[in-house]
């Protein structure tokens, strides 16, 4: 006999017994798509630094200001170098790879030099002016690559440590396992040791710019060889804008908070010789939708400050395979900002760059009026190019000696690498104050070898006054672009002797 179920019944043990059968395939399904899309996390040995190194890196942190503005550090990707061929970038840029040992051990120097890190929030509330924080970084990683969440994930909460990763929306769950998906970015910004801003949607490329000559889509216009033609200025603005609504979309799309920082890609802000149109839409773009930019390369220091966040951009200390514990902490300390007072600046030659931005080992061009093979005219020093970007009200005492009537001078420049330096030019009889290149004010002197220099920095004004002689004063606009520190040159034509910089003081204004 038929047995015979009520048909609301029968639908439900059908449903049942399907339930009971799909389930281990489902299950199995959701797992293999889990494993593609939410690669497996990796522990990696903490790596212990030698006593010397920790006891070099605590003593640094007794010499340094308790609250200064942060130092961004800007990597890549963090993996052990060789891991899987597949992970690497199309293109291949091997030597921005960290090592997770190396990337622990950095952690470590920078922790016990007194740096915390902060978060994308924490750092936009500072650069608009915000309280300075305790000294700090802020680690930023670009392009997005899955190393973070393997790797460099467990290491930073092992510090108790956080990051930004800049995102290449375009790019995220492409070219697997080199970029992140979107599923470990969900879980990484649930772990609220990482946030996520802007590296363009799809512009992290390089384009023909003309015949022979190639450079970002974001800064410059593109040049079609094949018709000659260079992109329209309105195809232009209307590419980048398109760029930039279609990743503010993906950020929205997953739930992620809109970014507020912005990373050029390779470091290009703009080409404003070959291109000014396309620079300055560019540039006009990202400082209306972002409270700044970051880049690694800039044409003067723009460290991480008021001054440069004023100038929309700011310079970031870049992390390399070959980078060492020692490197960084060196180079992040080089960046921190310390309060307009050195005593004897001297005796410390790391403390000074030359004309091209290098670390200087022999000060002797500026001290002993010995010129160098490679400059037998002139000696140039920038002191704390970095540390000083925001230094107003100080006074600088300096005495220039061995000038001659003949020829020979010594120049003071003030508020370096602003957008009003102005310069204390002193010769055997002789006293010129300039602005940028031009001269302001101009006084004789007794002619003498030896003059005593007083140069003063104040929020709109500079004044000068050699031994016992007149001020000279030069106003200048008051504000963030108008801070910055002191650079020395010695100049002379003649194949003898030269004039050098007996000695030298900087210490907070009367």
């Amino acid at each position: 006999m038929t047995r015979w179920w009520p048909r609301p019944l029968g639908v439900l043990l059908s449903l049942v017994t399907l339930l009971v059968v799909a389930t281990p395939f489902g299950v199995s399904w959701y797992l293999a798509d889990l494993r593609r899309h939410v690669g497996a996390q990796r522990d990696t040995a903490v790596t212990r630094l030698g006593p010397a190194d920790l006891r070099r890196f605590t003593e640094l942190a007794g010499r340094l200001p308790q609250r200064a503005a942060p130092v961004v550090v800007a990597y890549h990707d963090v993996r052990p170098h060789g891991d899987d061929p597949a992970a690497t970038e199309p293109g291949g840029r091997e030597h921005y790879v960290v090592s997770p040992e190396e990337f622990d051990a950095q952690l470590t120097a920078l922790r016990a030099a007194g740096y915390r890190s902060i978060s994308t929030a924490q750092y936009v509330d500072y650069l608009r002016g915000g309280a300075v924080p305790e000294r700090s970084v802020y680690l930023t990683f670009d392009d997005g690559t899955r190393g973070l969440w393997a790797y460099a994930d467990r290491i930073l909460a092992r510090h108790d440590m956080v990051a930004a990763s800049y995102l290449i929306t375009g790019q995220v769950g492409e070219h697997r396992p080199y970029y992140l998906s979107w599923a470990e970015i969900a879980r990484m910004a649930r772990s609220g040791r990482w946030d996520f801003q802007a590296h363009t949607h799809d512009l992290h490329t390089r384009v023909q710019t003309g015949p022979g000559t190639q450079g970002s889509p974001l800064t410059h216009r593109r040049w079609d060889p094949a018709t000659g033609a260079q992109e329209s200025l309105a195809a232009y603005r209307q590419r980048l804008t398109a760029d930039l609504d279609a990743m503010f979309a993906a950020f929205a799309a997953h739930d992620l908070p809109r970014p507020q920082l912005f990373a050029y890609p390779f470091s290009e802000v703009g080409d404003a010789v070959t291109d000014p149109a396309a620079a300055g839409f560019s540039r006009e773009l990202v400082a209306g939708r972002f409270a700044a930019a970051l880049t690694n390369k800039s044409r003067g220091p723009e460290p991480s400050s008021r001054r440069s966040a004023a100038g929309g951009q700011v310079e970031r200390a870049e992390v390399y395979a070959t980078t060492s514990a020692a490197e960084l902490v060196s180079a992040v300390v080089e960046r921190t900002a310390v309060p307009a007072r050195v005593s004897a600046p001297f005796t410390n030659p790391w403390d000074w760059r030359d004309q091209q931005g290098e670390p200087m080992t022999d000060l002797s061009s500026l001290t002993a009026g010995r010129f160098t093979a490679a400059s037998p005219r002139r000696a140039y020093g920038t002191l704390l190019a970095y540390a000083s970007a925001d230094w107003t009200d100080y006074t600088v005492d300096a005495t220039p000696r061995g000038l001659r009537a003949d020829g020979g001078t010594v120049t003071l420049t003030v508020r370096v690498d602003s957008d009003d330096p102005v310069s204390v030019r002193v010769a055997h009889g002789r006293v010129a104050l300039l602005r940028g290149d031009r001269v302001v004010a101009e006084a004789a002197l007794a002619p003498a070898a030896t003059h005593r220099v007083t140069v003063t920095v104040r929020d709109g004004e500079t004044v000068a006054r050699v031994d016992d002689g007149p001020a000279l004063r030069v106003a200048t606009p008051a504000g963030p672009r108008a801070t910055g520190g002191l650079a020395v040159a010695v100049d002379d034509a003649a194949d003898r002797p030269h004039p050098s910089v007996a000695a030298l003081d900087v210490r907070a204004a009367d």
